[in-house]
């Protein structure tokens, strides 16, 4: 047809597309499924990655306190009193970002407990919880959590 008011021939309009009922898209139903299955991908994804943040914070105050054995073995070795063992006798830091620790002089025979301990400060999840190291006698050493330190976020040396 030509447009003869507005001089426009018929190729000039752009072509009518048809839709059956059966082509109109994603209903709305089918959009809440997507929706939803995306929320529970997210939900576990946020969990898995919180417990990941917290054993990689745990290790790390594991590594600190590990920073104490060889000072402390050495004290042990040069025959130092009661005296020397502290975190400044062990010329290490009292205290991090998220630890206080205290040092126990080591038992005559058998296990001192707590030889090393980190008192966690700074994170609310295991605030005042502490992460312990026992020294045996025979010179190994054990690590020891506080009961209030969920299994999870453990290193698995301390599990």
């Amino acid at each position: 047809m030509y447009d003869a008011q507005n001089n426009i021939s018929p190729r000039h309009f752009p072509p009518r597309l048809h839709l059956s009922h059966n082509e109109g898209g994603y209903t709305l139903i089918e959009m809440m499924i997507i929706v939803l299955i995306i929320g529970i991908v997210s939900a576990i994804a946020i969990t898995s990655y919180q417990t990941q943040v917290r054993r990689t914070q745990l290790t790390t105050l594991y590594q600190e306190i590990n920073l104490f054995r060889l000072p402390y073995q050495i004290m042990i070795d040069d025959g130092e009193g009661v005296t020397g063992f502290s975190p400044t006798g062990l010329n290490i830091p009292a205290q991090t970002k998220y630890c206080h620790f205290s040092v126990t002089a080591p038992a005559i025979s058998g296990v001192t407990a707590d030889a090393v301990k980190c008192t966690i400060q700074n994170l609310p999840y295991i605030q005042g919880q502490s992460l312990s190291l026992d020294r045996a006698f025979n010179g190994s050493w054990q690590c020891r959590p506080s009961v209030g330190i969920p299994t999870a976020y453990l290193p698995r040396t301390c599990q």
